[in-house]
Parts: structure tokens; C-alpha cells; sequence
């Protein structure tokens, strides 16, 4: 198992769940770095994420991600729940069950790590930390039918009513800027 991983509970708790579980160890990566798993990955990764695993066959391996950063280690059991689900999801993945969430915290998977860790559902679903969004700061309107559309960030759309696809013709023109936010209160 190569891990690059720092935090000491969740190296006891990738141990004790990687025997439980009974997954190949010597094929696992795990870390707690985003930045370190997108690496592995060659792409990035949603910030909002609590923990991502990932099949790479190509090096038969398997990566998994603990983003601590996201999970409220305030809850008792947040870590270990995050850290099982991983490992749930390497563990289907070798016996060929490729199904992902339909709804995190709400189906099969969910049940399966309340009866692997013994934790309620209600304790899975408050294992992450709320998505905040950045609030609105552009107003854009469309020259042609006149509709407004705030945007979170700056850029170059066309009216989506006017034409289905990208069109230069109905490209919407800044109207005006809303009162920037202060950086602390901003969370990804």
C-alpha cells in the first residue's frame, strides 16, 4: 500500500478497513492531498469532494482520496465513514460491480457502510461539510430577446434561448458587476 498520507487516524483506519473489507493492499494508493490524486489521475478534480476512488488499470492499481479538507471532523465518525465507502467502492470495483452513487448518502452503498462501520445513516450524510457557492457577481444580458443571466465568473457565453450552441451573433454583453464579496466568507 503506498500512502501519502499524514493524518493518523485515517492511516489506522485505512489499515483496519483495508483487512476488513479484505482488498489487495500491495495494488492500493491512497492519500489525503487533492492535488496528489490529480496527479494520478492526469485530470482535475472537484473541490467539493470528500473522498473519490479510482480504478487504473493501466498500472493496475487503485487510488483512493480522503479529502480532509471537506469532511467535518467534527462528527465522531466522519473520517471513518468517508475511508470505508472508498474502500467499498475498490472493493465492488474487483468483484465487477461498476455501479456508482445515485444518491450519496441515500442508497446501496450508504447502507452498505452503515453496516460495515456500524454508523446511521443520518452520520453519513453528515460526514461532509456543506457545499457553500460563490455568490453571483456579474449580470449579463442578451442584446437580442433582452434576458438577464447572472454568472459566478467572467466570460464569453451566448444566449442559450436565442441559439442551442455557441453563437457570436447572441453573445451576451456584460451589463454590470455586483458588489464583490469579501474572500473570507467565499468557500469552494
Amino acid at each position: 500500500m503506498l500512502l501519502d498520507v499524514s493524518d493518523a487516524e485515517t492511516i489506522t483506519l485505512l489499515q483496519r478497513y483495508v483487512a476488513v473489507l479484505a482488498v489487495p493492499h500491495e495494488r492500493l494508493r491512497a492519500t489525503t492531498d487533492r492535488r496528489t490524486f490529480e496527479r494520478w489521475l492526469g485530470r482535475r478534480l472537484s473541490g467539493t469532494v470528500g473522498g473519490a476512488y479510482v480504478s487504473m488499470p493501466d498500472r493496475d492499481q487503485h487510488a483512493i482520496l480522503i479529502n480532509l479538507e471537506r469532511i467535518d471532523r467534527t462528527r465522531p465518525r466522519a473520517v471513518e465513514v468517508v475511508v470505508a465507502e472508498e474502500l467499498i467502492h475498490f472493493r465492488d470495483a474487483l468483484d465487477g460491480d461498476r455501479r456508482r452513487h445515485a444518491k450519496h448518502g441515500y442508497d446501496r452503498i450508504a447502507v452498505r457502510v452503515a453496516e460495515v462501520t456500524g454508523a446511521s445513516l443520518a452520520e453519513i450524510r453528515a460526514a461532509l461539510m456543506p457545499v457553500v457557492r460563490r455568490p453571483f457577481r456579474y449580470v449579463y444580458t442578451c442584446a437580442t430577446c433582452g434576458r438577464r443571466i447572472l454568472r459566478r465568473v467572467r466570460g464569453t457565453w451566448s444566449c442559450g434561448r436565442c441559439s442551442a450552441r455557441f453563437d457570436r451573433r447572441f453573445v451576451l454583453r456584460l451589463e454590470r458587476e455586483l458588489a464583490p464579496v469579501p474572500a473570507a466568507s467565499i468557500s469552494i
